[in-house]
């Protein structure tokens, strides 16, 4: 991991000695999901709908243009993710479960551009790396039979860091370190840039567990965010031949 980021680090400082430099403000309309997959103790559920969270990403943009084809633009953003998502054992048992998360998300996207019209046309792909702040949750479950009719819920916020063995209150954990792979296309005139993009979350969102034998099993539950960012970017600087 440590190499992984120094590699970015000198990426980044080679690339700015030799670019033209313009930075500006980024705002952002998250549409997310996330995806979950069961294995071991959990095979036997089945994921029946979701529903997207609508968040939104802020934060800034610096495009390095190193010729008038290819630039690379890193930008640091605070990014809103998360989904709704149902599931049931076939026994008329289901769970509602809806998070939010709050990342400090630095993507570096490596940027196509070639000439279209009074401006150019962006076509780009960027790792992601993103560290979790903090968000919330809540869960309703169901269980609805011949004789019994049973329902629950509970919300409170969300944390990093290791689930603690004597976790018995409303706090809920997920896992701080998050990768994910971004694509997508823009168009932008003089300073302003308008983008579509698609985001793939790689990393595991489930938490870490402090219990040994419950660690072991993290990987019963594997979900991961995806989802669409329509984004708006204001470059400040020379743009005349952006």
């Amino acid at each position: 991991m440590k190499k992984v980021q120094l590699s970015f680090c000198l990426l980044l400082i080679a690339t700015a000695l030799q670019a033209q430099v313009t930075i500006g403000p980024k705002l952002g309309l998250n549409v997310n999901y996330e995806n979950y997959k069961f294995s071991g103790d959990y095979a036997g559920t089945q994921e029946n709908s979701k529903t997207a969270k609508v968040g939104y990403q802020a934060g800034v943009a610096i495009n390095l243009k190193t010729s008038d084809y290819f630039s690379v633009r890193p930008e640091v953003l605070f990014n809103v993710m998360g989904g709704e998502t149902s599931f049931g054992d076939g026994d008329n048992n289901t769970r509602t479960v809806k998070n939010t998360y709050n990342y400090l998300s630095v993507p570096l996207n490596f940027v196509g551009t070639f000439d279209a019209g009074p401006g150019k046309f962006n076509i780009f792909v960027a790792p992601q790396f993103s560290i979790g702040l903090n968000g919330k949750y809540s869960y309703q479950a169901d269980s609805s039979g011949l004789f019994v009719n049973t329902q629950y819920s509970q919300s409170g916020s969300l944390q990093t860091g290791k689930v603690p063995d004597d976790n018995n209150g409303d706090t809920g954990y997920f896992n701080q370190m998050a990768w994910g792979i971004n694509y997508g296309i823009g168009y932008q005139i003089k300073g302003l840039l308008f983008t579509g993009q698609y985001h793939m979350g790689l990393t595991n969102t489930q938490p870490h567990y402090a219990n040994s034998d419950q660690e072991a099993h993290r990987g019963d539950v594997v979900s991961k965010n995806y989802g669409f960012t329509i984004g708006l970017t204001y470059f400040f600087g020379d743009t005349d031949d952006e």
